[in-house]
């Protein structure tokens, strides 16, 4: 039997059985259990803050009834317990392992929504909204406001009850092989402890439906809701192995509307509303704009004393900002490797100082196309230190932070963050860092 033909069994005997997986449905994909069972396999000890306070499992501890393989969106979401709050409040210890790629378009009998599905459901329409709200027309510098705003947010609910989907407690999603994928998806881990993520590519979170914000800096923005993987109100989560990207809309496939890149794309991997413990590790993040937001906003207040992430042997190409920006939080970034090729000119910083930040950086290494400098690497909203160690860039010992102080003697950062990092596995050589990221970060590495 092909391998084709063997999945479309699969998948068949799945459905017959209502999702109830079992050891011959696992044999009928035509592979066997990963080796040494990725889906079984919990957090290292001391690897980065999730491991801390009880540690990560997962869904290590799900019973041979609650172990999933899937191939089809409806499916991941029956696995997870349900579209929406059913699978967001389901705290079973459950296993779904992904099995080539899934569309989050993808509606129960098998075809496929798109935009404009959502647009026929509510009577919206975005070309509508894009020419009522124009700022060159009668409409002008004012907020979008009336009934178009009031569809606008019904036909962004209609994408969402298809594409977002919640990750609850004690769940492990583990990609098997090279080309486990998630197309489409917002996949939101809310109100949830115990979560890992591992062996997925991870792309285009696209929303059918931005907002235009004439106040978003001096010429407006775009904005839109949703991150390829956003942490919210969770804690020990881990992510790992994973590759996020933007799919066919990188920045510079964006088109212009009012002047402004037409933005459908929010951050990669965002870790908000005092989200706690958690690790991310051996990922890729690729050709995006806002990579990982760290810290929801300066006025919550709430999230002091949270925000305790670590950030390890990550690979960062072709992004724009992020990576992170950090409010409150105690952040360990150490051992990433950031490239910028000369191709990319979105680039605006790697490192972000927001409030109260305590980002402490260690071993990184970072390669600047021609034209950057060092202090490009630093940018603060507020942040007032922060510890750097051990940086190279383009093969050069350098401290970004004297060359940000060197460039902007009137707003000086300090050179310590105030807290030393407890939770680490082995810290590499800044110049080895390259070598490992590039051959060991990423999905499809994990057997």
């Amino acid at each position: 039997m092909s391998l084709k033909n063997t999945a479309l069994a699969a998948s068949l005997a799945l459905a017959l059985v209502g999702l109830t997986p079992s050891l011959a449905a696992a044999e009928q994909w035509g592979v066997g259990q990963p080796r040494g069972d990725l889906g079984r396999q919990v957090l290292a000890a001391n690897d980065g803050w999730a491991w801390a306070e009880g540690g990560t499992t997962g869904g290590a501890a799900a019973s041979a009834a609650n172990v999933y393989h899937v191939s089809t969106w409806p499916e991941f979401q029956a696995a997870l317990g349900g579209a929406g709050n059913a699978a967001r409040t389901n705290t079973e210890p459950r296993i779904i392992y992904v099995h080539g790629e899934l569309n989050a378009f993808e509606t129960a009998d098998g075809t496929l929504s798109t935009c404009e599905t959502f647009e026929r459901a509510t009577g919206f329409s975005q070309a509508a909204y894009i020419e009522t709200f124009d700022p060159s027309g009668p409409w002008g510098w004012n907020d979008p406001a009336g009934e178009l705003v009031t569809l606008q947010a019904a036909a962004a609910n209609a994408q969402a009850i298809q594409t977002q989907q919640h990750i609850g407690s004690n769940k492990t999603i583990i990609g098997v092989g090279e080309d486990a994928r998630i197309v489409g998806a917002n996949l939101r881990i809310r109100d949830a402890d115990n979560v890992i993520v591992r062996n997925l590519t991870v792309s285009d979170s696209t929303d059918c439906f931005p907002e235009w914000d004439p106040g978003d800096g001096e010429t407006g923005n775009w904005n839109s809701r949703y991150d390829n993987i956003s942490v919210w109100t969770s804690t020990h989560v881990w992510i790992d192995h994973n590759t996020l990207d933007s799919g066919t809309m990188p920045p510079d496939q964006l088109r212009e509307v009012y002047g402004r890149p037409y933005e459908v794309h929010d951050g990669l991997l965002d870790i908000t509303h005092s989200s706690d413990l958690v690790t991310v590790s051996y990922n890729r993040f690729e050709a995006h704009d806002k990579t990982m937001l760290i810290g929801s906003s300066d006025g919550r207040t709430a999230d002091r004393g949270t925000l305790r992430v670590t950030i390890h042997h990550n690979l960062w190409t072709d992004i724009g900002q992020r990576a992170p920006r950090v409010r409150y939080g105690q952040v360990d970034v150490y051992n990433n490797y950031y490239v910028q090729t000369s191709d990319a000119d979105w680039f605006e910083y790697f490192w972000g100082l927001g409030r109260e930040s305590q980002l402490y950086a260690e071993n990184n290494y970072i390669a600047l196309a021609p034209g950057n400098e060092a202090a490009s690497v630093v940018r603060v909203f507020g942040g007032t230190a922060m510890t750097e160690i051990g940086t190279r860039v383009n093969k050069a010992k350098v401290s970004v932070v004297d060359a940000y102080n060197a460039a902007n003697p009137a707003n000086p950062i300090g050179n310590d963050a105030g807290w030393t990092p407890q939770y680490r596995l082995r810290v590499d050589p800044t110049m080895s860092v390259p070598q490992r990221v590039q051959h060991q970060a990423g999905a499809g590495v994990l057997r």
